[in-house]
């Protein structure tokens, strides 16, 4: 719909702006290889990005929802900082593809991405597994 396509970089596989009233929010999808540290380091790294304490391993579970979908585990976090001047919110996929990790995130003011959340949710039930390269 509205989301508007920007330059990806280097590790960004893609790169949206999505525009909404009091500011601009990002989605990005970025893969590294490996597990890049694990979940829960994943999960605070986005944590730190809008000034939250970092979660502790036992609190994961309550963070998270996790589902599948093509064959893919997506786990899936949401985070908002209410507290500052201007209230932040992040979603956030985690998906192990073969040897790597995707992660999908929209970050931005707390009420458009809250707006997002549903369109966010349904663009990560299209996510598919690349193709296997041929032998």
């Amino acid at each position: 719909g509205h989301w508007r396509a920007k330059p990806a970089g280097a590790m960004r596989k893609a790169s949206y702006a999505v525009p909404g009233d009091g500011g601009e929010g990002d989605f990005s999808v970025t893969a590294f290889p490996g597990d890049v540290g694990g979940e829960l380091a994943n999960l605070n790294r986005w944590r730190s990005q809008i000034h939250l304490p970092p979660l502790a391993s036992a609190d994961v579970a309550q963070a998270v929802t996790r589902f599948d979908a093509h064959g893919l585990k997506f786990t899936v976090a949401e985070f908002a900082n209410t507290d500052g001047p201007a209230a932040v919110r992040v979603l956030g996929a985690i998906v192990p593809v073969g040897d790597a990790t995707w992660f999908f995130k929209l970050s931005g003011p707390d009420a458009l991405v809250s707006r997002e959340k549903e369109a966010f949710l349904a663009f990560l039930h299209t996510v598919e597994a690349p193709a296997p390269a041929a032998p």
